[in-house]
């Protein structure tokens, strides 16, 4: 009596296989794509917590506030945002994440913190960000 699989057996596995990989990926993909839309919005609620907290704690002066002073107290990570000027965009591969350029946090004005979200057609996880978040603008010095 033989011990091994027919041909027949082995194809029908992989066919198996390939319909199970076929539902499986786009479910991961999704599923991913929406765990860096979480990610990316618990970064921007820590950083406006943050920033907040340091510019009353501390009574900050408008001109100590720029991107770098802005990513340090918020302790944001350098590989998924960019400090440009006084403003904190998307990063990927340390530059601005030009796919998914929709976000800018600024201040701006010498006294305001604005989060800005563009909409970008082109971008899922934009339009994630975009049902959930809205731009606002937070006044942070008072004199």
């Amino acid at each position: 009596m033989r011990r091994a699989f027919s041909m027949l057996e082995l194809v029908f596995v992989i066919v198996i296989l390939g319909i199970l990989a076929s539902i499986a990926i786009p479910k991961f993909s999704s599923t991913r794509g929406e765990a860096e839309a979480v990610s990316i919005r618990s970064d921007l609620t820590q950083a406006l917590s943050a920033i907040q907290r340091e510019v009353f704690a501390n009574n900050l002066s408008a001109n100590a506030i720029n991107g770098d002073s802005m990513m340090q107290i918020a302790g944001l990570s350098k590989t998924r945002w960019i400090a440009v000027g006084s403003k904190i965009k998307l990063a990927k591969d340390g530059a601005v994440d030009s796919e998914n350029d929709c976000i800018t946090l600024e201040f701006a004005n010498q006294k305001d913190l604005i989060l800005e979200l563009v909409p970008l057609p082109t971008s899922p996880l934009c339009e994630k960000l975009n049902k959930t978040y809205e731009s606002k603008t937070i006044p942070l010095i008072t004199h």
